[in-house]
This record gives C-alpha cells, sequence and structure tokens, in this order.
C-alpha cells in the first residue's frame, strides 16, 4: 500500500449528510453530483468524511471545499483541522476502501489522532476513474 505524511492546513468541507447505515451514503453522492452539474461547478476534488461511526450508525458528509458549494441547498459543514494526516491511496476503487482502512489502522508504527478521518476523491482531467485516497489523522 503506497502511503505518504501530509501537513494539513485546515479547511473546511460543506455537503450532504448522511446519520443511519452506510447504505445510506450513495444517495447523498448522488444528491451532490446533482448539484454539482446543476450549477456547472468545475471541480477537482470532493471528500467523503466520517465524523462518527457507532455499530452500523454513520454520520458522514459527502461534499466539497466550502467555496464551491454556494447556492447548494440544505448543506452541513464540517471543519478539518490543521494537522498531519497518513495518506494512503485506495488500490481497486471504492469496494476496497474499507479494507485499505483497516491496514492503515493496522500499521504499527503511527499513533492516530483524535480528529476526523475523510475519503479524498482526486477528479483528474482526461480520466474515467478517480483518484481515492483515506486520510487519516495522526500525531
Amino acid at each position: 500500500m503506497e502511503t505518504r505524511i501530509v501537513k494539513s492546513e485546515g479547511f473546511t468541507v460543506r455537503g450532504y449528510q448522511v446519520k443511519g447505515p452506510v447504505s445510506g451514503i450513495p444517495a447523498e453522492w448522488d444528491r451532490l453530483i446533482k448539484e454539482i452539474n446543476e450549477k456547472d461547478v468545475a471541480v477537482e476534488e470532493s471528500f467523503g468524511v466520517c465524523l462518527s461511526m457507532e455499530n452500523d450508525i454513520i454520520h458522514y458528509i459527502a461534499g466539497l471545499k466550502e467555496e464551491l458549494t454556494e447556492g447548494f441547498p440544505d448543506t452541513k459543514e464540517v471543519v478539518i483541522p490543521a494537522g498531519k494526516f497518513i495518506v494512503a491511496k485506495v488500490e481497486g476503487g471504492i469496494p476496497r476502501i474499507p479494507a485499505t482502512y483497516d491496514a492503515i489502522m493496522q500499521m504499527e508504527d503511527i499513533k492516530l489522532r483524535d480528529c476526523y478521518d475523510f475519503e479524498r476523491y482526486v477528479h483528474p482531467d482526461g480520466v474515467s476513474d478517480d483518484v481515492i485516497e483515506i486520510w487519516m489523522p495522526i500525531e
């Protein structure tokens, strides 16, 4: 698994939230994509932020950096504080996200810190598949 350490200055994500089963996440991504297309927003990256996960209930926001979401209705926001993150590229697309999270959490040489983790989707021009990264906060 390819990883790197990144120091983030922090940023705000605004988008659509799920408070319920993980199966509710795709509908909020569909809602976000619909708004992006209707408002013709040029998007280079998007984020899936996990605010909490208890048993099978997730609190999650599918969104964009806040400055790109002007005029999007009924959005929620979360501030990603500045700090260090270990970043791992997801190999194998969306179905491999849980396995990538598991692999990071099993790494012995990192210490996680209390902060939100998130998925970052990079949308390169002229490429059909997104690059998916998992960002986990570390000490």
